[in-house]
């Protein structure tokens, strides 16, 4: 089992700084998203790579990439940001190919209003699947899908939905969003790990906080981590905080020490 981070806490910072902070947080590996402000920002630039090669060099236990999903949307009706929706995957694993990042997690689409998806929504999702999972066999990556925050106008973000898609991509993994999954309920939480265990390559760790994520080490209701633990399961293990949830920003200190200390956490639970 690895503990990683998502770099989106420590948004703020340089790439540079990130990976130095969780050093010192003692995570030895990243969950990074491509929409880091300091990568993202400057994208276009032809030593952009190169600088993030170096800085992930960092992190001796490697990486896995969160691809883009700001203001993106796999099943739009538009079909201009459906098909920026793809591009924009398919730029997230070729970066993945260079980093030997071992995961790339992608998020489901929705329904452009606020109202349940209907099938025209479900089949644009389903192509950007095929064509992304396509990509990722040619480049030998593995592409992981994530459930989602429980909305009207969700998708997969139930179990049942998610061994709907997952069954029809053999070879598509899962990553487990803890908070996202309890915001409806812990035992449906649960029903995940209990269906999707064998499938689960990635697992964000959060408590629901009024729709953001939380540390786990706050509120220490740990059942669920408990039954992922007893599932066997030993794959990555990412925090995913919102630096929303905190009454104050934090400090460079202060957001060390709350990676190390929900480090510990997930070390005791899983130890």
């Amino acid at each position: 089992m690895r503990i990683l981070c998502s770099s989106l806490f420590l948004w703020e910072y340089s790439i540079y700084e990130i990976m130095q902070m969780l050093l010192k947080a003692g995570i030895n590996s990243v969950e990074f998203w491509v929409e880091t402000p300091d990568f993202w920002m400057n994208r276009d630039d032809e030593t952009s790579i190169v600088i993030l090669e170096e800085a992930l060099s960092m992190m001796y236990e490697g990486c896995t990439l969160h691809a883009p999903v700001l203001d993106l949307n796999p099943a739009s009706i538009n079909d201009n940001i459906h098909n920026i929706s793809i591009k924009e995957t398919l730029w997230c694993l070729e970066i993945a190919k260079v980093l030997n990042a071992r995961t790339i997690t992608i998020h489901p689409g929705r329904r452009s209003v606020h109202r349940p998806p209907v099938k025209e929504d479900w089949e644009k999702f389903l192509r950007y699947l095929r064509i992304c999972k396509n990509k990722a066999d040619e480049l030998d990556l593995k592409l992981a899908l994530e459930n989602s925050m429980p909305s009207v106008s969700s998708m997969c973000s139930s179990m049942n939905e998610i061994k709907e898609v997952l069954n029809q991509f053999p070879g598509l993994f899962f990553t487990f969003d803890i908070a996202h999954a309890c915001m409806q309920s812990q035992e449906h939480a649960l029903a995940f790990i209990e269906e999707l265990g064998d499938r689960m390559i990635n697992v964000h760790v959060a408590s629901p906080d009024n729709g953001k994520h939380s540390p786990t080490h706050h509120n220490k209701n740990n059942k669920v981590l408990l039954a992922l633990k007893d599932s066997g399961y030993d794959r990555d293990i990412t925090i995913e905080i919102d630096d929303k949830v905190y009454p104050i920003p934090l400090s460079r200190e202060d957001k060390i020490k709350e990676l190390r200390d929900e480090r510990d956490y997930i070390e005791k639970i899983f130890g």
